[in-house]
């Protein structure tokens, strides 16, 4: 049966994608014979179905108890689906995904090249190449006039500040962009940078001042990492969301203000309420629309374009002529896992841009490049011939090691997936993890 799109449904502690039929409908509910199982109190046994017929699909409840909602609103009806919709059932969300047709005059059996899209976001371009993305950034068109709170979820690197600048660019708001890096804030400093302080709240107070969500009024606040607050600030968050004051440090009245909040996140935020690191009502206020970022690996199209492009501009900020990018360079780019994502292959082609001798970027250039961008050294060195050589068992664990560092990368830092990967035992693994030191990268077990 010809495919019609599919639905990716993310929820508390997974994300899956369940394909459409071209026609015939999909269950939703509790119930285990469902075609989608959510496993959630909230949800009905038979909670609703989708329907695919004569090339559309509709979403229709079935008198469930809590309903079924579309981009925030609770369907009375069947509901005829676009690309980038959001179902929401329960606690979890399924974003549609539907194929776009062919231009026509393309025959059936040809191979479109990717359409390029240049997206000038005010001071920003962002160059989209892949229909994933494209989704993407047609749904943030949509919520930009909303005033609805948006998550944006997505590994790191995937470009959410400029998901969250899109939110901004495509609303009616006038007043300003203000991105906040709650990673980088230290926790006894949060409260007084995002809320602001008055005059003598603590030392060295001398003068009041507004936080970053006050300087932001009329505007869009970006909370990126939002997941790495402390609860004390998530507490206070939550009042402003609520209520729109804001209560300054030291403060005795709290002062109204307008912001539009995007926040982003590269956690799994379900899973940190359900830990308590996380507030699950904090987490309902800025989850009214969920945006999911694809890994770049995700997205294959838009490796060679972006390569270019990030290739190009490195190139003239050098002051040097365009190189090109050889045959087995780009197949290699294609074909790399790319764990930082769109961040890491910025910084690879900025590299190769200063360091590259020749007219054209080859594979080893690359190889090098990426090595170096994670702090490791260049995998030939000259030999001293004064100097005796290593013996073969310090040279095999450096091997060792170096697989294991590359499985992690590849596979996001889960123990599990990696061991998998190289074919070891994963209590093996796990102890090799800790000799190594390669636990000290940010790694995770399952």
């Amino acid at each position: 049966m010809r495919s019609r799109g599919h639905v990716l449904m993310v929820g508390p502690s997974t994300c899956r994608a369940f394909e459409l039929p071209a026609a015939g409908e999909l269950s939703i509910g509790r119930d285990d014979g469902s075609d989608i199982v959510l496993c959630d109190g909230a949800v009905s046994r038979h909670h609703a179905r989708l329907i695919a017929h004569d090339g559309e699909v509709r979403i229709a409840d079935r008198n469930s108890r809590n309903g079924t909602h579309v981009n925030g609103a609770r369907i009375d009806g069947p509901q005829l689906l676009a690309n980038g919709d959001e179902i929401a059932i329960g606690g979890s969300i399924l974003v549609v995904h539907l194929p776009r047709p062919l231009p026509r005059g393309l025959q059936a059996n040809a191979v479109a090249e990717p359409a390029i899209k240049r997206l000038a976001l005010g001071d920003r371009e962002v160059i989209v190449a892949d229909p994933a993305m494209s989704d993407v950034y047609d749904l943030l068109a949509r919520l930009g006039p909303s005033d609805l709170s948006v998550l944006v979820c997505g590994e790191t690197g995937v470009g959410k500040e400029n998901a969250a600048f899109a939110v901004h660019h495509y609303s009616r708001r006038a007043g300003p962009f203000v991105a906040i890096n709650c990673a980088a804030i230290p926790e006894a400093l949060a409260e007084a940078e995002l809320f602001g302080f008055e005059k003598g709240a603590f030392t060295h107070a001398v003068a009041a001042k507004p936080g970053l969500l006050e300087i932001a009024e009329g505007g869009t606040v970006f909370l990126d990492e939002v997941g790495e607050l402390s609860l004390a600030v998530q507490a206070k968050l939550l009042r402003v969301v609520q209520t729109r004051q804001v209560m300054r440090v030291g403060g005795l009245r709290e002062r109204e203000i307008d912001v539009r909040i995007v926040a982003a996140t590269n956690r799994d935020l379900e899973a940190e309420a359900d830990a308590g690191r996380f507030r699950r009502d904090l987490l309902f206020r800025l989850n009214d629309s969920l945006v999911v970022l694809p890994p770049l690996r995700a997205r294959p199209r838009e490796i060679g374009v972006l390569a270019r492009a990030f290739l190009d501009a490195a190139c003239r900020r050098s002051g040097r002529p365009p190189l090109a990018l050889s045959a087995g360079a780009t197949r290699w780019l294609e074909t790399h896992a790319w764990p930082g994502n769109v961040r890491e292959l910025e910084k690879t082609m900025k590299y190769v841009a200063v360091v590259v001798t020749g007219r054209s970027v080859e594979e080893h250039d690359l190889r090098l490049a990426v090595d170096q961008g994670r702090g490791r050294a260049p995998l030939t060195l000259v030999p001293d011939p004064d100097r005796a050589p290593p013996p073969i068992t310090d040279e095999l664990r450096g091997l060792e090691a170096q697989r294991m560092r590359d499985a992690l990368d590849r596979c996001g830092g889960v123990h599990t997936r990696a061991a998998a990967l190289i074919g070891m035992p994963i209590r093996t693994f796990t102890n090799k993890v800790k000799r190594y030191g390669l636990a000290s990268r940010g790694t995770r077990k399952p």
